[in-house]
């Protein structure tokens, strides 16, 4: 068995074409993700009654059904949800009127805040809570004290964690063609069923995987010791 040569020299430059995608696909979701997850993870340790309990069996949910099924769901449950809930049940809006861009980015965003709001809150509590008291003796308000000292630490520990999620999000894009987003997997795998070329269109996915990985990689170390040698960190 042989590599077509040709099949991947004509096919690359389209699914190239199909990066800024996954890209996007990967990048929204973790940054609002990161934003989001922040309050929640707020939320979640003042333990406020009645919200607190809903925010758990919301992120238990995320965190336990696989992203595939939310995809699924969202993208062929969405507009039945609409009709059912707008038009009185009348099927008016079907899954060719909602983008599945859109869709994959609404889940993507809500799995990534549900993951990443347990890494926020895991390292905001590892901070030892003393410091907030001798700020307090230094007459530092309760806001300066979480701005100055402990959320730099909490980012500090939430990083190499959270720099894990990006780029397994980055692998769990690929999960996007099946509702028919048009990111590198699904570019490469229409090429390969018009000349039956699967191999050669999984091991150019599989490469440009590969290569996006070990950029971010090699970006989030230099972001980690940066931000290390900052705050005088030393390993």
């Amino acid at each position: 068995m042989s590599l077509d040569i040709k099949f991947i020299s004509e096919t690359f430059p389209e699914v190239l074409k199909a990066i800024p995608v996954t890209l996007l696909m990967t990048a929204l979701p973790c940054i609002l993700g990161a934003v989001l997850g922040f309050f929640v993870a707020l939320i979640h340790i003042k333990k406020i009654p009645v919200i607190n309990q809903i925010l758990e069996i919301i992120i238990s949910f995320f965190r336990s059904v696989p992203i595939i099924i939310l995809l699924f769901c969202s993208y062929y449950g969405l507009p039945k949800l609409i009709n059912f809930c707008v038009y009185g049940g009348e099927r008016r809006i079907g899954t060719t009127q909602i983008s599945g861009l859109v869709t994959a980015l609404i889940v993507y965003t809500i799995f990534s805040t549900a993951y990443i709001s347990e890494l926020i809150r895991g390292a905001l509590q590892s901070v030892d809570l003393r410091q907030m008291e001798a700020a307090h003796s230094i007459g530092m308000t309760k806001l300066r004290a979480y701005v100055r000292i402990i959320i730099p630490q909490a980012i500090m520990v939430a990083m190499p964690n959270y720099f894990n999620f990006v780029l397994n999000t980055l692998k769990n894009t690929s999960l996007v063609f099946a509702i028919s987003v048009m990111d590198i997997m699904a570019t490469a795998k229409v090429a390969a069923e018009k000349g039956y070329r699967f191999i050669e269109a999984y091991v150019m996915v599989g490469t440009i995987y590969v290569v996006l990985g070990v950029v971010l990689a090699a970006a989030f170390k230099k972001v980690e010791k940066d931000s290390k040698a900052h705050m005088g960190i030393t390993d």
